[in-house]
């Protein structure tokens, strides 16, 4: 399989936000039911380090993003 790790752009977020939603379907990835939208989301994530697997033919393959966590 040929795919390439690309920066995320706010024009993958239709992609990224149908993959997270797949994820929360499976009742283990988070203690949501849906996904946020992009103005939560984006203002929850760091804006570095922002990453998606793209294949030519299937579009975005997956996504990783770094989000603070507070230290306690």
């Amino acid at each position: 399989m040929q795919y390439t790790i690309d920066s995320m752009q706010g024009r993958d977020w239709n992609q990224v936000r149908a993959i997270y939603a797949q994820g929360l379907a499976t009742g283990l990835a988070a203690f949501m039911s849906a996904p946020p939208t992009w103005k939560s989301w984006n203002a929850s994530h760091l804006s570095v380090a922002r990453f998606v697997a793209r294949q030519q033919q299937a579009g975005l393959l997956g996504w990783s993003a770094l989000a603070p966590v507070p230290d306690t």
